[in-house]
């Protein structure tokens, strides 16, 4: 039998990737490129899962219908991921659904609630028709992590208008923090969540030093020191990524100015472009002291299931983080910063 052919029953990839290519085609363990934009990564048990935006083939954000879904992968490595498909897709069936096909569903991230037991799901939700107007809150829930999710409902954070880009930051005591972009006056504002995770708990209060118009943002904790990566806002347009740092949730925020460096080779665009690309998340290294990588979005609204990814490497240092393009690299780099 060809080795092709064993590796096909044992379900296999054919090529196991090595090496991270920031910015370039990344795909699947069954060569399809990986769809789950705007990532949040969840780890259990050794696996590591990544949920984003699956974009629909032909789409382009302008013209709507983009947006299928939750998309989910999952792997060991963080290079090598298997397709678990949607597991919480649009609703083609009913067109009166809160996530009726043509709703637009963004920056997915999933977090296990001790309580419950279960997965929750948060996303950005602007309801068919509606266009970007006003963006609810949507909830899903799931049994397992790789699903199905299940809609549980939406709500409307900080204003009639709601709230845009968002993080999550759940603390070692279980309790969950929505951090988000208020529409109405563009401020950075957070809540506590409900024990269920299922809406707020408290009021949604602005998070004093966080610049206007600051979006995308994704959060980090270590060593007594948060950490708060986001851009400032020009659309699907790249610009220059913004840092903040507090010694607790409520405040004050201190701006640290703009923490990447160097330059994207592959489009051009250095630092104050953050690269071509905008954060979404950071994600700690599993079983390891100070790793982490910052995750970003090349978009390409006339194209989006085309848009890239950008991971790259970092640690803290002297309490701030400091991001460095790097055209390819791997575990190892960690050995040597």
């Amino acid at each position: 039998m060809k080795l092709s052919s064993i590796l096909a029953v044992l379900c296999l990839p054919l090529f196991v990737l090595t090496t991270f290519y920031p910015g370039q085609e990344w795909k699947d363990t069954n060569s399809n490129v990986i769809n789950a934009h705007s990532a949040g990564i969840y780890y259990e048990k050794g696996f590591y899962y990544w949920y984003g935006e699956h974009k629909n083939p032909g789409s382009s954000e302008s013209k709507g219908a983009a947006d299928g879904g939750m998309h989910c992968y999952r792997s060991k490595d963080l290079l090598n991921w298997t397709d678990f498909g949607v597991v919480l897709p649009v609703d083609r069936e009913n067109p009166t659904s809160d996530m009726a096909y043509g709703c637009i569903f963004q920056r997915p991230k999933v977090v296990y609630n001790p309580r419950t037991k279960t997965y929750v799901a948060y996303f950005k939700l602007y309801l068919k028709g509606d266009g970007y107007k006003i963006c609810h809150v949507g909830v899903a829930m799931a049994s397992k992590p790789t699903g199905p999710f299940a809609y549980h409902g939406k709500f409307l954070a900080a204003s009639t208008a709601g709230t845009g880009d968002f993080a999550l930051h759940q603390d070692a005591s279980g309790d969950l923090y929505h951090f988000a972009v208020r529409k109405t006056d563009r401020l950075m504002v957070m809540a506590k969540m409900s024990p269920d995770y299922l809406q707020p708990a408290t009021e949604y209060v602005v998070c004093p030093g966080i610049t206007k118009n600051t979006e995308a943002p994704a959060i980090l904790l270590k060593d007594g020191v948060y950490h708060l990566l986001g851009s400032g806002s020009s659309g699907w347009n790249p610009n220059q990524a913004r840092y903040f740092t507090s010694s607790s949730l409520d405040g004050p925020w201190i701006s640290q100015g703009n923490p990447c460096h160097g330059k994207n080779p592959a489009n051009g665009l250095d630092s104050t472009k953050t690269f071509g690309g905008q954060s979404t998340f950071i994600l700690p290294i599993q079983g390891a002291d100070n790793q982490y990588i910052a995750l970003f979005d090349d978009w390409k609204p006339s194209d989006p299931i085309n848009s890239r990814y950008i991971w790259l490497p970092f640690r803290v240092k002297d309490k701030r983080i400091s991001i460095n393009w790097v055209d390819s690299w791997d575990m190892s780099w960690f050995k040597n910063h």
